[in-house]
């Protein structure tokens, strides 16, 4: 009979254990995860991209600074080229009142002498028109750029907090699931064991939500390949 009642007993002890694992259900724990991870992958998307987007916009603060100030440097040398345009126009009229008919040969050397001045002014302008226009067209397609990413950086930026706020619903949605699951009584024992983390204590920042997710996957993982 003793012989007897332990053999009972071992068949109660494993059909104990065999409910136990029904009750909270190693499958429905593996989907769990799945779904955890999957929701976590969403969350930390829409944060990288929503981050990126914030620093952008700090990025394109910087940038138009910069910007401006390039417009400013070039439309200064624009003026100054201009100036020396006209002051130049102004002494080859002077130069051709004064020269156009030298009456002394001094008036002759000295008119001589600056047309040759002329001459190399001159020329050392016509080489800037080129390079002002060159300064100019870069300077047009670099802003007309930078103020489409202006313009398209609002509703880049209203996307990207859509989808993080929809990617957080679905993290808040499954860390229910997954309160309910490391709650469930048949659960304790295991969640004790591996040092799940205590589902009953709000996360209070979106930090704790994280780090809470990621410990509870973490946790669901140790009891799964622990069977």
């Amino acid at each position: 009979m003793k012989t007897t009642l332990r053999i009972v007993t071992l068949s109660l002890a494993l059909g104990l254990a065999g409910a136990l694992a029904t009750a909270w259900g190693a499958e429905s724990v593996m989907d769990l995860i799945s779904q955890g991870e999957s929701a976590m992958a969403k969350v930390k998307t829409a944060k990288a991209t929503l981050e990126g987007i914030t620093q952008k916009n700090v990025a394109l603060q910087s940038e138009g600074t910069q910007i401006q100030a390039e417009n400013t440097k070039l439309q200064a040398d624009i003026a100054a080229f201009k100036q020396l345009s006209a002051n130049l126009n102004q002494k080859i009229a002077d130069y051709n009142t004064k020269c156009k008919s030298p009456k002394t040969d001094e008036i002759f050397k000295e008119c001589k002498a600056e047309n040759a001045k002329l001459k190399q002014d001159s020329e050392s302008l016509q080489t800037q028109p080129a390079a002002l226009n060159a300064r100019e067209k870069a300077f047009i397609a670099k802003a007309t750029a930078y103020n489409q990413q202006v313009k398209a950086l609002p509703n880049d930026l209203k996307t990207a907090e859509s989808d993080y706020r929809i990617a957080l619903s679905y993290q808040y949605a499954w860390l229910d699931k997954a309160r309910d699951q490391v709650a469930q009584p048949a659960f304790k024992p295991y969640a004790k064991k591996y040092n799940c983390p205590n589902v009953m204590k709000p996360a209070k920042t979106q930090d704790e939500a994280d780090t809470m997710s990621d410990q509870i996957i973490a946790c669901l993982k140790r009891v799964v390949n622990s069977n």
